[in-house]
């Protein structure tokens, strides 16, 4: 009996070891893969755009007067009311829309070998439908002509694409604006170089540049400044009616994607993200917290964006 029992005892231990043995190796020797089902089955890397971030800052120089600076330290004065002359904060709107279809426009025409003998552009705002009108005259160019540099327009100007999505722009190509130019609510823009166009808003007239993804020589004021100016001299506004003594000063950021100004089906180049800094001297956070709500509900240009970039308003001690 003692033999037997020996015996089984063995014949289980083994059995019992060549079950583990046989479970480990079905761990580890799974079956091997190709090489091309494992390409296959490996997740796509997602290419994430390279976003460009456009600054301005702004201060006031007086009640009712904010000084605006862009690139390259460039500076330009912006009014809360129009009465003063000069650029209003809707104004700033308009001139960044018109002056980036003349330029997207010009380049275009050059890079298809269109013979353009000049580009002019309007641009107007309508109070009772809160939309920027946009015009260009491209003469020199045929009805087809006309038509593919619209397309270009509407794909490569990042100030167009950003306010189409929010559904705050019209435009009208090969036409000439019918309105009153004198009006403060509308601003003309007209090249005179390769890059440069001589622009006219409420009785004064300056020079603004294009940007370098189409070119442009950028040594002047160029219309991302002036887009981001307009809100920058909004917000400058609202904090100092809020606290006069305050010493406030603006700094505003927009992202965008570049490669989507330099060649057509491209990327969008839309501003996606656009951040509002607020800094005062005399920082209270109670009347920062109410500036940073007045600015939502004031300003055009964040009224306009809020549902299509993403805005934040941020506020701290200067």
């Amino acid at each position: 009996m003692k033999k037997l029992s020996i015996h089984f005892l063995l014949s289980t231990s083994i059995f019992l070891s060549l079950l583990v043995l046989s479970a480990c190796s079905s761990a580890v020797e799974s079956p091997p893969q190709s090489e091309q089902t494992a390409q296959e089955s490996a997740p796509e890397a997602v290419e994430v755009p390279e976003l460009a971030t456009a600054r301005v800052s702004a201060m006031l120089s007086e009640p009712g007067e904010a000084v605006v600076t862009g690139h390259n330290d460039l500076q330009y004065a912006v009014f809360e009311e129009s009465g003063e002359g000069g650029l209003t904060e809707i104004g700033t709107l308009l001139a960044a829309q018109v002056t980036c279809g003349v330029f997207v426009a010009e380049k275009a025409a050059q890079e298809l070998d269109m013979p353009l003998t000049g580009v002019t552009g309007t641009a107007a705002f309508d109070a009772d439908t809160q939309q920027v009108e946009v015009f260009l005259d491209l003469p020199g160019a045929d009805w087809e002509q006309v038509l593919d540099l619209a397309n270009h327009f509407r794909q490569r100007c990042p100030i167009y694409t950003t306010l189409s999505e929010a559904n705050s722009v019209d435009f009208t190509p090969g036409e000439q604006f019918a309105g009153e130019s004198g009006d403060p609510a509308v601003v003309a823009a007209e090249l005179f170089r390769f890059g440069g166009a001589n622009v006219t808003a409420n009785g004064t007239t300056f020079v603004m540049d294009s940007v370098p993804p189409l070119d442009g020589p950028n040594e002047e004021l160029n219309p991302l400044d002036m887009m981001l100016g307009g809100l920058a001299a909004c917000s400058a506004f609202t904090y100092g009616q809020a606290a006069p003594e305050a010493g406030v000063a603006i700094t505003i950021e927009g992202d965008f994607d570049p490669s989507g100004v330099r060649v057509l089906d491209g990327p969008n180049p839309r501003i996606q993200n656009i951040r509002v800094l607020l800094q005062a001297d005399q920082y209270d956070e109670q009347v920062a917290k109410q500036v940073e709500a007045e600015i939502k509900d004031q300003c055009h240009l964040y009224q306009m964006l809020e549902g299509t970039v993403h805005m934040s308003v941020s506020a701290e001690q200067g």
